[in-house]
């Protein structure tokens, strides 16, 4: 093992000379970057590298996401927002009770019914073991990936790798221009823009690196490559929509087969549920809302997964006193 973390060092080493060939002059025109080749990716990601180095990421690994035909520049998971910078104005934005309205609907309820009878064996044992409500886990999941039908095709290394570079001065002049752009500030404004803009950069470049690291100390836990994990723009995959940093310490096997594998259903159940579980699940209204806040930071969010088990709970004891002609109907 150590022979071959020598070989992949040499290789850095070399792509490092290699690189200093790659020249890349217009960093605004970042629509049209390709980087064809491993060395070009080395000297465009060099930042992120060294950062990843300096938190003790080998560069074994690094080789092997660079190498990899899916990491590449996608310039839109360098656009960032600044979203306490001039709010959008809304009638109802105020409403403590607001929920998501794509998912406040008849079509969910059935399908969160349908998915709790489809595994109630497998939600059953959770209930058992979490205490975490069979409805609000269906009904989280559902918002997270409609059950695994909506995983996203985003590969999640590439989402992090490009992330991790919003805080080089370059990126967040890109940015700059863009929200001027967009919002029109005056010269007072714009330095509140730039500002709020820095701050944000610098925390979503960290949370980056963050994540490439959980991905790193993943690679022997994962049931497959870090470089195959595709999900949603934001980075998180699987049914349950969990960030690596996040399977690192509370994705569980429900399954019982000796893997933790977020696209299987049972896994994604009991990992969900330890989730709510480790964040303060308790019998009472404010404690489950806390912890349902904690999966997703968004009063709309916790409203809308409490408004849809609580619609599928009446749901439920509605179907189970109506005859079963009406009850097969239904669906």
């Amino acid at each position: 093992m150590r022979n071959i973390h020598k070989i992949y060092s040499f290789l850095v080493i070399v792509l490092v000379i290699l690189s200093s060939s790659f020249i890349y002059t217009n960093k605004f025109a970042l629509s049209t970057l390709e980087l064809t080749g491993v060395a070009e990716k080395y000297e465009f990601f060099k930042p992120v590298i060294n950062k990843l180095m300096k938190k003790g990421v080998d560069s074994a690994f690094i080789y092997q996401l660079l190498s990899d035909s899916s990491t590449y520049f996608n310039e839109k998971y360098v656009q960032i927002s600044v979203p306490s910078y001039k709010p959008k104005k809304s009638s109802n934005s105020n409403d403590p009770n607001r929920v998501y309205p794509q998912f406040a609907n008849d079509f969910s309820i059935t399908q969160i019914t349908k998915f709790i009878q489809d595994n109630y064996e497998i939600l059953d044992k959770m209930e058992q073991q979490y205490s975490v409500s069979k409805d609000v886990v269906a009904s989280l999941l559902w918002v997270e990936s409609r059950h695994g039908s909506y995983l996203g095709n985003h590969n999640i290394v590439n989402v992090f790798l490009n992330q991790a570079l919003v805080d080089e001065t370059d990126f967040i002049e890109f940015n700059l221009k863009r929200l001027k752009e967009k919002y029109n500030p005056d010269k007072k404004e714009t330095v509140e823009l730039q500002n709020k803009l820095k701050a944000r950069s610098k925390s979503k470049a960290n949370f980056a690196i963050n994540e490439l690291v959980a991905l790193y100390h993943l690679q022997d836990k994962l049931p497959y490559k870090s470089t195959e994990l595709k999900g949603s723009y934001a980075g998180a995959f699987g049914i349950s929509q969990f960030l690596p940093s996040s399977y690192s310490r509370w994705a569980v096997d429900g399954s019982g087969d000796g893997k933790i594998d977020l696209y299987d259903v049972n896994d994604a159940i009991f990992s969900a549920a330890n989730y709510l579980a480790n964040h303060g699940w308790k019998s009472d209204s404010a404690s489950q809302r806390k912890a349902v806040f904690a999966y997703n930071h968004s009063t709309v969010y916790v409203n809308t997964i409490f408004y849809l088990s609580q619609r599928v709970e009446d749901y439920q004891t509605k179907l189970f006193f109506l005859p079963l002609k009406f009850q097969i109907l239904s669906f």
